[in-house]
């Protein structure tokens, strides 16, 4: 019942999103202030397909992030329902887990994804290097034995994404670099990235967003948007896998996603952030 387009994406939503550079890195990822936070989106349809059959879309997803002296951690919880014209209803409960050293050498996963309470998918693994950027291989334990090579001048997540928002306050208007999240067996990706310095929200699309921030503790920041393509490398495609634009703080907090699955686009909105006590590195 749901796209392929929609069961790949959903696994990287935030890996992140979120979504993060080591070997070329003029300035070390560490070095950007990325917020501890946890915060929580309503996800609602933006737009859908005639084809597609869906009419309605609806859910929340619960991201966390912290950082400590040796490395990153998130976790990310989905739970969404898509509802069809034909009267039916599929709900998708998504969770993912990750730790990510700050050299650059380690990285560890898991995922887990249940449809209509029956688990479809789970993942685990880790990488291990010698250098950062090094080429390597990213073992998983489930499924047992499973392998996937890493190109050289790969980057995990938090590095990806720290190293992207770098680039945007440096001017820079397109980014490209391949990025491992074990958040699906189709990594690694190559994300080509657009900046702007418009998000797609009017003003009063916005304001609550920019509430919540407040509510939160955080004071006012320019925000970028960030249009990310993603693309399989071993795909012979030359249409991305999906597609997804992000409106980011210099901190790393997002307000605003908007998923673009192929057969429909949702809406990630901010509803409540909470700031995490630094670890005093």
């Amino acid at each position: 019942m749901t796209s392929p387009h929609f069961r790949r994406s959903l696994r990287v939503v935030f890996g992140f999103v979120a979504m993060a550079l080591v070997a070329c890195a003029s300035t070390p990822a560490s070095a950007i202030d990325m917020a501890s936070h946890r915060a929580i989106y309503g996800m609602k349809l933006h737009a859908a397909h005639s084809g597609s059959g869906i009419t309605g879309a609806r859910g929340r997803m619960v991201y966390s992030f912290r950082g400590a002296c040796e490395g990153w951690s998130s976790e990310t919880s989905v739970k969404l329902q898509l509802l069809y014209s034909e009267g039916d209803q599929v709900d998708t409960e998504w969770a993912f887990a990750s730790w990510e050293a700050r050299d650059g050498k380690s990285y560890q996963f898991s995922t887990r994804q249940v449809r209509n309470g029956q688990l479809v998918e789970s993942l685990k693994g880790s990488v291990e290097r010698k250098a950062p950027g090094d080429a390597a291989e990213a073992k998983f334990t489930d499924p047992e034995d499973k392998e996937i090579e890493l190109p050289k001048g790969t980057l995990f997540p938090t590095e990806h994404l720290a190293d992207l928002l770098k680039a945007g306050a440096a001017g820079r208007k397109i980014y490209s670099r391949v990025v491992f999240d074990g958040a699906s067996l189709e990594n690694p990706h190559r994300i080509n990235a657009v900046v702007s310095q418009r998000s797609p929200l009017s003003e009063g699309q916005a304001a609550p967003l920019e509430k919540a921030i407040k509510a939160g503790g955080l004071k006012d920041a320019p925000i970028q948007h960030y249009r990310m393509a993603f693309f399989g490398l071993r795909s012979v495609k030359e249409q991305p896998d999906f597609e997804l634009g992000v409106d980011y703080r210099p901190d790393g907090v997002s307000r605003f996603i908007r998923q673009d699955f192929g057969d429909f686009v949702v809406d990630l909105t901010l509803e409540k952030i909470e700031l995490f006590k630094n670890s005093g590195c």
